[in-house]
């Protein structure tokens, strides 16, 4: 069975990592069968991947300047 990659696991590694899972898992979801477990596991890793791939794409906040 496809384990499932948790942001926990995702945290910390580069864009480079983050897009050589995205093609790995991406061609993994190719070949599974519809409404199987591994396929469910295939796509939830895959949401998270893109989901960690844009926290890095972000800016991290500054807080506000005393006045």
């Amino acid at each position: 069975m496809m384990t499932l990659l948790t942001m926990h696991e995702l945290h910390g590694l580069t864009a480079q990592e983050l897009g050589e899972l995205h093609q790995l898992f991406s061609i993994q979801l190719i070949e599974t069968q519809p409404d199987t477990p591994d396929r469910r596991n295939i796509l939830a890793s895959l949401e998270n991947i893109e989901r960690a791939m844009g926290c890095q794409a972000r800016p991290a906040a500054r807080p506000a300047p005393i006045r």
